[in-house]
């Protein structure tokens, strides 16, 4: 099923919004050292995609105009990933940013918009993740508390699911899609951030871990 341009250019869009004004960067410590920023891959592994390397094959395109649709959007996604590193290396001395999504569930007929992953590295130390204040939320439908997942430290933000068609709570237990998470883990005095929309927690750490193999040296 090709992948409409409501769900890859859309949802795609909401990456680039919340990469450029809110996720990169949010609570990133000031203290800066000599160790130097990698690079980011354009792909994590077979779900995650990065936003300017999306190819119109991927992206189910079946005509030029939808090709050309995809086109044009990861040309936008190239500049603003620009344009925010910038600003980052402005603050930070160096850094590099890259903003990513999962090709496979927006090609999907499911309704749930696909995960997002925006990952920035910086140099020094970690800081303080909390993005949404120091606070534990415990209420009826929402919740938000800061929790250490694997060695990262992360700020874990979910609404309870719901039936659709009601409005009632179901009972059942969270999935990926209720979740906005961000886990932070300093390694070798650089940072790594990742704030996400979709993934469990337990995701989003293990991803943490994923993009350190891959930008590993040596």
């Amino acid at each position: 099923m090709p992948i409409a341009r409501s769900t890859v250019v859309g949802a795609t869009t909401g990456v680039l919004l919340l990469a450029g004004a809110v996720g990169f960067g949010v609570g990133l410590p000031k203290l800066v050292d000599d160790a130097s920023v990698p690079s980011l891959p354009t792909q994590l592994d077979d779900r995650f995609v990065a936003l300017q390397a999306i190819t119109p094959e991927q992206a189910g395109a079946t005509s030029a105009e939808q090709a050309a649709q995809i086109k044009t959007f990861t040309e936008r996604a190239a500049k603003s990933e620009d344009e925010t590193r910038k600003i980052l290396a402005d603050q930070y001395d160096d850094a590099v940013v890259r903003a990513y999504i999962d090709v496979p569930a927006a090609s999907g007929a499911t309704q749930t918009a696909p995960a997002q992953i925006a990952v920035t590295i910086i140099p020094g130390d970690a800081g303080l993740v909390n993005p949404s204040g120091p606070f534990v939320v415990d209420e009826s439908g929402t919740h938000y508390t800061l929790e250490v997942i694997d060695g990262s430290h992360c700020a874990v933000a979910w609404n309870d699911p719901i039936d659709q068609t009601t409005g009632a709570p179901t009972g059942q237990k969270p999935i990926g899609a209720d979740y906005r998470v961000q886990c932070r883990k300093e390694v070798d005095g650089l940072t790594y951030d990742l704030y996400t929309n979709g993934l469990t927690p337990d995701e989003v750490a293990s991803y943490v871990d994923k993009v350190l193999a891959l930008t590993e040296k040596g």
